[in-house]
Parts: structure tokens; sequence; C-alpha cells
């Protein structure tokens, strides 16, 4: 018994994790979307709006320590998922006013290339899936971290169609992904 909870408490119960369910990546609590917070090994839909709601209704969250406020998470849900969530701090308050005199504004210059953190829109060029990067492939509806790196170990994909047997990806996945992904 006493060695089980020594072992428990050292490894920090990663006991049994696969290799893939690394904590490389972890999300920010207060930027994470439903679809990226599903991802995370324990976190199912339910749990995650839960957590979406209680970041809607109550605020951002301050520490990691928080999520226990959530309804759902008891002690060992919290222990499973915390190696996968941070909190960023927050970014400094933008005063009120405008410091800038209206004529020396400058008219922002538009790029196409879209930051890594914002999901495609309708209308964006597709993706190649067999070239894009794991952070470009998180920019696809719905995709998060496991199902992107899902994408890149089943290449070569051959057609649109063969990301059906990506894990993570089934049919109502695919013909959300249809309009945003090419085969090249």
């Amino acid at each position: 018994m006493l060695f089980g909870l020594l072992l428990y408490r050292g490894y920090g119960g990663g006991v049994g994790m696969r290799p893939t369910e690394t904590a490389s990546v972890r999300f920010d609590l207060n930027r994470a979307e439903r679809s990226d917070l599903e991802q995370i090994p324990g976190v199912g839909p339910k749990l995650a709006q839960a957590i979406v709601d209680h970041r809607t209704e109550k605020g951002t969250f301050r520490t990691l320590d928080q999520l226990r406020e959530v309804k759902g998470f008891g002690p060992a849900t919290y222990d499973k998922v915390r190696p996968f969530l941070r909190v960023d701090p927050a970014p400094p308050e933008v005063p009120d006013w405008d410091p800038v005199p209206v004529l020396e504004r400058k008219k922002p210059t538009e790029t196409r290339s879209a930051p890594a953190s914002r999901k495609m829109q309708p209308g964006d060029p597709p993706i190649d899936v067999n070239t894009a990067t794991i952070e470009r492939l998180m920019m696809l509806p719905d995709i998060g971290p496991f199902t992107a790196q899902a994408i890149v170990d089943a290449r070569p994909i051959r057609s649109v169609n063969d990301l059906d047997r990506v894990k993570g990806i089934g049919p109502k996945k695919l013909d959300k992904l249809k309009p945003f992904v090419k085969v090249e």
C-alpha cells in the first residue's frame, strides 16, 4: 500500500499514460476553446462545456486551483488534467482614452497569414493536410493538438475522404473539415 502511494506521488499520477498523452501541449485555461479542452484526457464534452460556462459566468481563471470550483472537478480529475493546462498572466489593461491623436493614426496593413490561434473561416484558402504544420492544422475547426498530431502521423493522405481513418475524425467532423482542407 505504502509503495503504491509513493509510486503514485513520485510519478504524479502519470503511471500508465500512453506516450501520445504527454504534457507537452498545455492549453491556457482562459483562452482554450471547448474543442481544445475536449482533447485533454479525462475531459469530455460536458466537462469542457462546464469549464467554458464557468469562465463565462465567473470571469477568467487567475490560478489553476480555481478549476476545482467548476462543477464536475474532483481531486482525481483535477490531478489528471492539470499537466495539460496553464493560466497565462492577463495582458495589461488598455486605457479607455486613445493616446494617439486621430491625425497620426495609420491604417493597419492587412496580411493573408493568419495568427496560429485563429480558427479558419469560410472563404479562407484550404490547407494541404500533407504539408501543413501541427500549428496550422490546429487552425482547422474542431482540431486540437492531439488530432493535428494524428493527421501528421497518418500521412501521406491520398484524398480528403481518407481523413476519416484518423483518430478523432468521424463523419460529422470530416464534413465540417472538407471546405478547409485539400490534398496535393
